[in-house]
């Protein structure tokens, strides 16, 4: 493919590929990314001249333009990487048996870093800020990395995620909601054991559990607001305020408090425990289902004489892109006729970017790896080398540089 601006040169490039096999050789799940940020900041103050600042889990690098810039831009990386063993094929494979970057993370900080060095040593008429953050894979780390907009007076951020089954190279990116606003919630239903022949004298929460599930879609769709188009899937709404949808992720019956797989034939189950991701293009939605689920797991406990406990992890706020930076997006990849991906709505993957974007004026957007390439999160996906050149080039055509 070949690009008619920005042409950063094949030599930073090819550096940013061998970067990307290390940190792939290197991966580190989230909130454990002390290796892989070692190695960025050793790249960076090695190969550029940059301001780097060491904010403990996280860090970034800042190019100040001489005299002040006339805009204060930042560029988001996430380092993390993912629970899944992913062998031996690859020649850079990952050394850390169990975790590797199959979401490509490796590769939108080679991206990045590429960016910073082409910035460096080419200077740009806006100050610009390079920010590698941790744990996107659970959400916790943006909500801490955000300091940065209000530490630099940050006026826009970008950041982007390869996508496969976009063509090579489309760039895709939605005005408004660019990824919903997701939470995982456990409910655990607390009963009581018994010997199997004597299920009366126990409270067994089976029968309580399959209520509650079969619950779910009504209340789904309450929250989705103005409920009207059909649905591919009962636990799937669409209203006025766009989609809402529940995923059952687990559920057990056990004998066993912790849940466990337990064949006990002899005892009448005492506890389950149902984990949910709900998510929504409208955080408020998102809330509401919450509020509503929680409140039917309490009234049907209650009437089988059981207890039950909610617990929440991995919260995701909805990400919204602001019109004007979705815009200069398109643009970019106008200027560097590189194909706009047809995209009428928003993934239904979250992404905690949208803390940056409650802060300030930004935009996440998409770099197809190819319509056949491997889906991510999958023991077969890796990331295209390809990319690092395009995302590049189009965060210094953002840049201004």
């Amino acid at each position: 493919m070949t690009i008619k601006k920005n042409n950063i040169p094949e030599k930073i490039l090819a550096s940013a590929v061998e970067l990307r096999h290390t940190l792939h050789k290197s991966a580190e799940l989230s909130g454990r990314e002390e290796k892989t940020k070692r190695i960025l900041i050793e790249y960076l103050s090695q190969r550029t001249s940059l301001e780097l600042h060491d904010m403990g889990a996280w860090f970034y690098a800042a190019c100040r333009a001489k005299g002040g810039g006339k805009k204060r831009i930042a560029f988001r990386a996430d380092m993390d990487a993912l629970p899944i063993d992913e062998g031996t094929a690859l020649e850079h494979c990952s050394e850390n048996r169990g975790v590797s970057h199959k979401c490509g993370h490796d590769g939108h900080c080679a991206s990045l870093a590429a960016f910073a060095e082409f910035v460096d040593k080419n200077g740009c008429e806006n100050d610009v800020f390079f920010l590698f953050q941790h744990s996107e894979e659970n959400g916790s780390g943006a909500v801490e990395c955000e300091k940065l907009i209000e530490l630099e007076n940050i006026d826009e951020i970008y950041g982007y995620h390869n996508m496969p089954g976009f063509p090579l190279g489309s760039v895709a990116v939605h005005t408004g909601c660019a990824a919903c606003a997701s939470t995982g919630m456990v409910i655990r239903l607390i009963g009581r054991n018994s010997h199997a022949s004597q299920p009366e004298n126990g409270s067994n929460p089976a029968f309580a559990l399959a209520e509650l599930i079969l619950a779910v879609p009504e209340l789904v769709k309450a929250a989705a607001v103005d409920c009207e188009l059909e649905s591919p899937d009962p636990m799937m709404a669409f209203g006025s305020r766009g989609m809402v949808m529940c995923t059952v992720v687990g559920a057990s019956v056990s004998s066993r408090r912790d849940c466990e797989r337990a064949d006990a034939f002899g005892t009448s189950a005492g506890f389950a425990h149902l984990a949910l991701t709900i998510r929504s293009e409208d955080e408020d939605c998102m809330k509401t289902a919450e509020k509503s689920i929680e409140g039917i797991a309490d009234m049907v406990c209650r009437r089988h004489g059981l207890s039950c406990t909610v617990s929440r992890s991995d919260p995701f706020p909805e990400t919204r892109n602001d019109e004007g930076c979705a815009e200069r997006v398109r643009a970019a990849a106008r200027a560097l006729e590189l194909p706009i991906a047809e995209w009428d709505e928003p993934f239904r993957s979250s992404e905690d970017f949208g803390y940056y974007t409650k802060k300030t004026k930004g935009a996440l957007f998409y770099i197809g790896c190819g319509e056949s390439h491997a889906p991510l999160h999958t023991l077969e996906y890796d990331f295209s080398d390809e990319l690092i050149g395009i995302a590049a080039r189009l965060f210094a055509e953002l840049a201004g540089c």
